[in-house]
């Protein structure tokens, strides 16, 4: 499939399917803005800045985590990379097509009123890549519940009926449909009990393993991220402050908002 390639209100570029072996993923110069409404009448329309210069890539196969406090733009980020926020200068790259996201809440992600074989089917349904016949649909979806360790049974429930750890392996299959490189989890565990916390990590560590997988990781547990990622950006007011292999980030951090966070999570 030929790149497809867009250009944003702000002139930012957005190019996925580019066929890349380089990189699943690379993020250059990026500025996002939200519009906002002035409170003024007459007035303009204005957009508030809220990613700075950001830069960074995923090389195939990597899990890179992404970590900061509460409103320093990692969602925001996560949101400019799947296609949903358009207002940004710089450019996003993907090798293939735009990724899908396995969100903090699974309940808010699932519909509540569609059995689980059907919010799998969907993604199908609407592939833009290919047409999926109603046998392949009924194929691959049982591959992918078997993938996530689920029983075939629970196809029939509803997602009231599955408990927060089943919920949210159902979302990690909803992302996987359509045979992905390239996924973003965003919080993917802090909604769970511990131990079903490390019951979901085991999976995307042992699905990463066998799919080739790559992965942004988007969590403000470093511990978790120590576990699971290859690599770990810090994010701080819309700015990736440090980057790096974790081992070296964590045992040598450079920036001190890196190590305030350490001391924080008492990994220093």
């Amino acid at each position: 499939m030929s790149p497809s390639t867009h250009t944003m209100p702000l002139g930012g570029t957005y190019t996925y399917n580019t066929g890349t072996n380089d990189s699943v993923l690379d993020v250059r110069s990026l500025d996002v803005y939200y519009h906002a409404r002035s409170k003024q009448l007459f007035r303009k329309a204005e957009n508030n800045q809220i990613l700075f210069d950001v830069d960074f890539s995923i090389a195939p196969g990597e899990v890179v985590g992404l970590c900061g406090e509460s409103g320093s733009g990692k969602t925001t980020l996560s949101k400019a990379i799947c296609g949903i926020i358009p207002t940004f200068t710089g450019s996003i790259s993907l090798a293939h097509e735009r990724p899908l996201m396995i969100f903090q809440n699974p309940y808010n992600s699932l519909n509540p009123s569609k059995r689980i074989g059907w919010l799998l089917e969907e993604p199908l349904r609407v592939d833009p890549a290919r047409s999926w016949s109603e046998e392949e649909r009924d194929e691959r979806v049982h591959e992918v519940i078997k993938q996530v360790e689920l029983p075939e049974k629970l196809l029939d429930r509803l997602p009231k009926e599955l408990s927060g750890g089943q919920r949210q392996r159902v979302a990690i299959a909803a992302a996987l449909m359509r045979k992905p490189r390239f996924i973003i989890a965003d919080e993917p565990v802090s909604a769970l009990d511990v131990t079903i916390q490390a019951q979901v990590l085991r999976l995307l560590k042992s699905l990463h393993e066998d799919l080739g997988l790559s992965i942004l990781f988007i969590s403000h547990d470093l511990r978790v991220v120590y576990q699971v990622c290859d690599r770990v950006l810090i994010m701080q007011r819309g700015r990736i402050v440090e980057q790096g292999p974790v081992r070296k980030v964590y045992r040598q951090p450079e920036n001190d908002y890196t190590r305030q966070l350490l001391e924080a999570a008492g990994l220093r």
